[in-house]
């Protein structure tokens, strides 16, 4: 399937998943669940602000980067699977955000007993992440 299959990124549709990532997480661990991932965590203001300003942007970058390399396997898949339509776009974004990164994590999660909700917080970002970039790259061709 993939042997003669040639690839064009959609850098503009992948660059747009990096900033869909920012913002859905500055969402999601600010004023949707910020307080609860906190708690399970164990962050406060006070070791937030403590951070040097270089660590934290590195944080960010790495982060930008890997909304970026999931947004890339997602267009590939997208093209291979000959996805179109909002509908491909949602099932693409479910399975992998279920079947590769939830799965992912309640693994990791387990072996390191952390609480479920806190799974469900972290998967939960992937999740809703993936079916976005899904959409986004499905649908911008």
């Amino acid at each position: 399937m993939f042997t003669d299959f040639s690839y064009d990124p959609n850098i503009p549709a992948i660059l747009a998943c990096g900033v869909v990532s920012l913002v859905l997480g500055f969402l999601w661990y600010g004023p949707l669940f910020g307080k609860a991932w906190a708690g399970y965590t164990g962050w406060t203001d006070d070791k937030v602000k403590a951070l040097p300003r270089k660590s934290m942007a590195g944080t960010y970058f790495l982060t930008l980067l890997a909304a970026l390399v999931t947004a890339l396997v997602l267009d590939v898949l997208s093209r291979a699977i000959g996805a179109s339509g909002v509908r491909d776009g949602i099932t693409l974004g479910l399975w992998t955000g279920v079947g590769f990164s939830g799965m992912a994590f309640a693994t990791t999660h387990l072996f390191e007993h952390k609480p479920v909700g806190l799974w469900l917080i972290v998967a939960g970002y992937q999740l809703f992440y993936q079916i976005a970039a899904a959409l986004i790259v499905t649908l911008w061709r």
